[in-house]
């Protein structure tokens, strides 16, 4: 078996549970600002769907500042004024993130067991540079990456622009990768081999949709392990995702095909802990003379 010099990992649901978390600050933003507002949820969430749908990312947590009730309510208003005016709204989400943002069992100790032994770490996220490096930061992990690969997407910037550069990942951390490099492309990971000087036959991908993340990494002949742990899911933080989706009727299609072509497609290996991982690499949970 060739040395294997480098893990591609996605971020969410395979380091930590991303629906977990984000689900219910979502959903106590929604009630908190339903009453701020005196509107009802279900208008609020459809309002969500559409801002949504026009950035084309679910994960905006200043689309707040774009939905119409809040624009019929504060006409004219700064994004600074916005954010003291739905100040309620905005730190029930921060404060529900801070209390369900958390690793899955072994990511830290497994990534430092990595990085020690030598195995170059990138990660790879369709969310934005600035989430996905907050996360990694208040988690503690962000300086294991090399890199953190990532497509470029509009986003409702930070209403404090001081906060918005503190917030900011470190020169050099991120790579921005052309959209046509999406999953389930098999060239993103080519791509992100070549940008890090590895034959794809030395690198692993790991990830938790088969249909993405285990049939894109067949395809690129890159070692493909599935997180299976990143599929439970409790079905009522989903169906509030799916309430808000930023998923097109085109979008909701091509997961469709996307799945339909994964049928039959099987991992080289199936994790059912992160730090099952180290296995794949013929790593002991423990350097020798630890």
């Amino acid at each position: 078996m060739p040395p294997r010099r480098l893990l591609i990992t996605d971020l969410d649901n395979t380091l930590y549970d991303w629906v977990g978390f984000f689900a219910p600050a979502f959903r106590a933003m929604v009630d908190e600002l339903a009453l701020v507002l005196g509107v009802e949820d279900d208008r609020l969430l459809e309002e969500f769907k559409s801002v949504h749908q026009r950035l084309g990312s679910l994960e905006q947590p200043f689309a707040i500042f774009e939905i119409e009730s809040v624009k019929r309510r504060y006409p004219g208003a700064s994004p600074a004024e916005l954010a003291k005016a739905l100040d309620r709204p905005l730190h029930r989400f921060n404060s529900i993130r801070k209390q369900h943002l958390r690793l899955y069992p072994g990511v830290a100790r497994s990534l430092w067991r990595l990085s020690e032994a030598g195995v170059r770490l990138v990660g790879h996220t369709e969310a934005s540079a600035a989430n996905a490096y907050y996360r990694l930061s208040r988690l503690g992990i962000a300086e294991h990456f090399a890199h953190l690969y990532t497509q470029s997407a509009p986003e409702v910037a930070h209403p404090d622009p001081v906060r918005q550069l503190a917030l900011a990942p470190p020169a050099g951390l991120v790579v921005a990768l052309d959209k046509s490099q999406a999953k389930p492309n098999p060239r993103l990971l080519e791509a992100i081999c070549g940008s890090e000087h590895v034959a794809v036959e030395d690198a692993v991908f790991v990830g938790d949709s088969l249909a993405k993340d285990v049939a894109m990494a067949k395809a690129a002949r890159v070692r493909a392990v599935w997180a299976r742990y990143g599929t439970d899911v409790d079905p009522s933080l989903w169906e509030i995702l799916v309430r808000v989706t930023h998923w097109t009727d085109a979008d909701v299609a091509r997961e469709a095909s996307a799945r339909r072509d994964a049928v039959g497609i099987t991992p080289d290996d199936t994790i059912d802990r992160f730090d099952d991982i180290l296995e794949v690499f013929g790593l002991d949970p423990e350097p020798v003379g630890s």
